[in-house]
């Protein structure tokens, strides 16, 4: 998945019409630790 999709999905996790573009001045492994961290504690939250 390419370092915008990351960051698309991430805006999708926390359901925010906030641009968060700058997270692209992280490395890709910095944006997909950051997407699993944020998955993990939405699916903790709904449980």
């Amino acid at each position: 998945m390419t370092k915008e999709k990351l960051v698309e999905k991430i805006e999708e996790l926390l359901k925010t019409d906030i641009h968060l573009k700058f997270l692209m001045g992280l490395k890709k492994e910095e944006i997909e630790t950051l997407v699993a961290c944020i998955r993990d504690r939405v699916d903790q939250v709904g449980e």
